[in-house]
């Protein structure tokens, strides 16, 4: 073998590779910043993991929430009119219950899967027409008796306490012979409660007739067979006839009526059917949505298929059948959650990324930390042979046993927090940028420690090489603001709003890669600021200000906890403004709701204007105004005839009650006062304008009425709906009638305390429903959506405010062995205590308090300018999307900055008085810094 083979070889065997004690002796040397980064990482994981699962479990209860506040508007209903021969005589059908059953078998059969699985079982209805008891019965308003059969797998389970259950009174051979005018007796059975009411016990007869001035007498004796106790009171099968276990009074003050209902079996139904005209018994087949079984992920499948079932119902198979119509908003329900859902889940992925991101930058923070007390290490390592692979393969086998450990540390919080499916989407970038992070520049420091870095011998030639550096660094920088303005552009073009309740990752991170494209441009700022503040403190006396700026300028070169920094504040500032807003529209959306502080709707009464003349003479009523509204008037107008909601209110008045109020547009009602005779204007919502002066005709209680559009009515009053805006002395004048108001709308602080006194003794506000906007807004902010939204917000905030915290500390620790060497030397010439502490929090002061209030001012301007693009309005129930609302809140993070770094410093200077003097004198391995 040759003399360089042996060498070769020789050196080849003192090289050290993998060293397992080294890797251990280094982690016990820096345990404690390793440890650290094991915390950071552990909340990366653990915020990786629960608050997606928070996100879903959100939107589970926000899509339950919707379907029970919709109730019965969810239910999917089928109907269909009991057949009869019209040109034959009527018989008995005695198989009707059973075939209703056989048909709503065959409708549950027939759905397809996806929308049979989020069904009950169905409840079948036959009820007859609402008819008046003839004998007064003690005292009740209006009795009105109906009999029903209901059935929902079976017959409802009931215990007879009196009687029994009812029987047939009719057989095929006595409808031939009976009289078609007599009444048909029908045995019911009545629930305990609607048994005492009308006084009844088995054996009476209820006699029952339809109203006298009906062309077509119904006449039908109910026979009570039974009194009843239901088994099972909450059993959906009861709440399809309104007065079946109790009766149920309706109406106001002069429509009041009490509703009865009483209960039919399999053998009295048909006799009930045959009391009715032909075709007005309609048998009802309701599915009710099972609420627990409802999923995001299948909301647009079961949309799809309800407007399936829908359409199908729309052929009829056979000629001269009876069709079957389906009513349902179930699907409506269902993508309203879901679209608000998706826009939850986009604004809390804006927020989460960013929160990560931070947490991230933090890591990167903490690896630099590490970096500089392993300098010295890993260049004697790196010098006595250790070949860079290895060195990269201990390094990062080190990160991947510090990212295991907090992985495992916050899966595991929290699973115990939120337990769910792990979500590897947004954990396996937190833990790969994690385990990357430290061992990348180490080894890139340890690589140049010993290689070193070439220099040209000759000037021009560095100074060129400089300049190629600098571009090189300025076209980095340069790409890193154009994504971030990319990705803002994105956000604004895409929104969060996409066509699934998904996570786009460019409009996700739009606000945070736009924060930290600001940064670097603040970060070639914080250079010019700097230069310009060695050059004032150089021209004053005082020792302190040139030292701390001279200070700060040699250190402003830290890039990632600027950058963190900048980042976590500008994020703080754009989630409080996003709770703001969010609040701020929640009220303004309480407002459009309800219309006032308390809204009363009662029966036409004239008695309403004298109630609210006395609600107006008391304490913290600022106004008290009536008015009618007819949900279902009919319009024609250049876009043809429909149903519009028709508000009659006294314009003028209306404009001053509400122009103290948030509302917007208000104004405009005081354009309903006509101008002159033959003059009707009106004012049209949005969907109804078609041009300056459209010409309309109302077609009201018989009469024609024809109007002039004078304007758009505001959006506090149409309620979202076509709507026409009418004076109620203009209409009235017209129909020679005075409008009697139905609407009771009262302002002030004190309108709730004087509704609900008034409310007790007046007898026009008897039965009548009162809304109140603190009730409203309450309900509104207790959604399990708006709830949680808010929520998440703020703990990101929190999350947020504590990494930018720890940035500061980590930073300033970086510099910390540098800094006390210079700070201690300078103790030698005489520098005090308060000085040395003024010293340390002026070289930190600058790149802090710029990082933060620079970073708050972007965050305050990327809030103001995506707002639209959150859609904010599916949150706060607004019909647009609210102006962002700025709020002091977004200031803190420069406070807790500057605390952060005063601590700092009072604490370095705590540590550096158990310094000897004569140790700082003969220490010379570190010269201090002390500026010229």
């Amino acid at each position: 073998m040759s003399r360089r083979g042996r060498h070769r070889q020789h050196r080849a065997l003192r090289r050290p590779g993998v060293s397992g004690a080294g890797l251990v002796g280094r982690a016990r040397a820096d345990r404690w910043p390793l440890a650290l980064t094991t915390l950071v990482v552990a909340l990366a994981a653990f915020l990786a993991c629960a608050v997606p699962r928070l996100v879903a479990a959100t939107g589970r209860d926000a899509l339950h929430h919707a379907v029970r506040e919709a109730g019965p508007r969810t239910d999917v209903t089928l109907r269909r009119a009991v057949e009869e021969d019209a040109l034959q005589p009527r018989t008995l059908h005695e198989e009707l219950a059973a075939s209703a059953r056989e048909a709503a078998r065959t409708a549950r059969d027939g759905m397809a899967p996806d929308l049979g699985h989020v069904l009950t079982a169905p409840v079948i209805t036959l009820a007859t027409l609402p008819l008046q008891v003839t004998a007064s019965r003690r005292g009740l308003d209006t009795p009105v008796l109906r009999t029903a059969f209901v059935d929902r797998d079976g017959p409802p389970d009931v215990t007879w306490v009196a009687g029994r259950a009812p029987r047939a009174t009719l057989t095929a051979r006595d409808v031939v012979a009976r009289d078609p005018a007599a009444p048909v007796p029908v045995e019911v059975g009545l629930s305990q409660e609607v048994a005492a009411a009308l006084g009844a016990r088995p054996g009476d007869t209820l006699g029952t007739r339809n109203d006298v001035r009906s062309s077509a007498v119904i006449a039908l004796d109910a026979v009570v067979s039974g009194v009843f106790r239901p088994d099972d009171p909450d059993d959906p099968v009861w709440t399809t006839v309104p007065g079946l276990l109790e009766p149920r009074t309706v109406g106001t003050f002069l429509t009041r009526q009490t509703q009865l209902a009483g209960l039919l079996s399999d053998d009295s139904l048909p006799a009930a059917v045959l009391a009715m005209p032909a075709g007005t018994t309609t048998r009802v087949t309701t599915f009710r949505a099972d609420v627990d079984a409802l999923r995001q992920d299948d909301v647009r499948a079961v949309a799809a298929e309800v407007a399936g079932l829908r359409a199908a119902a729309e052929t009829t198979t056979t000629p001269g059948a009876s069709r079957t119509t389906v009513t349902t908003e179930l699907d409506t329900v269902l993508l309203e959650a879901h679209a608000r859902f998706a826009a939850a889940v986009g604004q809390t992925s804006v927020l989460l990324a960013g929160v990560l991101v931070v947490v991230l930058l933090t890591v990167l923070v903490t690896a630099g930390l590490l970096l500089r007390r392993r300098a010295a290490v890993l260049s004697t390592y790196r010098a006595r042979g250790a070949t860079l692979p290895a060195l990269a393969l201990e390094l990062t086998a080190e990160s991947a046993a510090v990212v295991l450990v907090g992985g495992a540390v916050g899966v595991t919080a929290a699973g115990a927090v939120v337990p769910g499916p792990v979500p590897w989407g947004w954990l396996l970038p937190v833990l790969a940028v994690a385990v990357l992070a430290p061992p990348v520049p180490s080894v890139h420091a340890a690589a140049r420690a010993t290689g070193g870095r070439r220099v040209a011998a000759d000037r021009a030639e560095r100074s060129a090489g400089e300049k190629d550096r600098q571009a090189g660094r300025l076209a980095v920088e340069s790409v890193g603001v154009l994504v971030g303005i990319g990705a803002l552009a994105a956000l604004q073009v895409r929104g969060v709003t996409s066509g699934r309740a998904g996570t786009d990752p460019l409009p996700a991170l739009g606000p945070t890669l736009g924060l930290l494209a600001g940064g670097v441009v603040l970060l070639r700022v914080l250079p010019l600021l700097l230069r310009h503040a060695v050059r004032t403190t150089a021209r004053r006396r005082g020792l302190v200000p040139v030292i701390a700026t001279a200070r700060a300028q040699a250190t402003a070169g830290a890039v990632t906890p600027f950058l963190a920094l900048t980042a976590a504040a500008g994020l703080v500032a754009f989630g409080t403004t996003f709770v703001t807003t969010v609040q701020q529209g929640e009220a303004d959306a309480s407002w459009l709701a309800v219309g006032a502080d308390v809204t009363v709707v009662a029966g036409p009464d004239a008695g309403l204007d004298a109630v609210a003349a006395d609600l107006r003479a008391q304490d913290g009523v600022t106004g008290a105004l009536t008015g009618r509204v007819d949900e279902h008037a009919q319009v024609f107008g250049p876009w043809g005839g429909r149903p519009v909601r028709l508000v009659v209110v006294p314009g003028v008045d209306a404009a001053a009650l509400l122009a103290g109020t948030p509302l917007s547009g208000t104004g405009r009602l005081a354009r309903l006062d006509p101008p002159g005779p033959g003059s009707i204007p009106v004012l049209l919502s949005e969907g109804l304008r078609a041009g300056a002066d459209d010409e309309v005709v109302l077609a009201w209680d018989g009469d024609r009425v024809d109007l002039t559009a004078v304007g758009t009515a505001p959006a506090s009053v149409t309620g979202g709906e076509d709507t026409v805006v009418v004076d109620v002395a203009t209409l009235g004048a017209v129909l020679g009638t005075p409008v009697l108001p139905d609407r009771l709308w009262v302002v002030g602080p004190g309108a709730q305390h004087a509704v609900e006194v008034t409310t007790g003794s007046v007898p026009a506000l008897d039965g009548a429903n009162v809304t109140t906007r603190s009730g409203w807004l309450a309900a509104h902010r207790a959604e399990p959506l708006t709830a949680g939204v808010v929520r998440l917000a703020s703990g990101a905030v929190a999350v947020l405010l504590v990494l930018g915290a720890l940035v500061v500390v980590l930073a300033g620790a970086a510099g910390a062995p540098q800094r006390g060497a210079t700070l201690a030397s300078l103790r030698t010439l005489g520098l005090g205590g308060a000085a040395a502490r003024a010293v340390t929090a002026g070289e930190m002061l600058p790149g802090t308090l710029l990082a933060s209030a620079g970073g708050a001012a972007l965050g305050a301007v990327l809030s103001a300018t995506t707002t639209g693009a959150l859609a904010l309005r599916l949150v706060t129930g607004q019909p647009a999307d609210p102006q962002p609302v700025l709020t002091s809140w977004a200031a803190v993070p420069v406070v807790v900055a500057a605390v952060t770094v005063v601590a700092q410093a009072c604490l370095e200077s705590s540590l550096r008085r158990r310094e000897r003097l004569g140790e700082v004198l003969r220490a010379g391995s570190q010269g201090p810094f002390v500026p010229r």
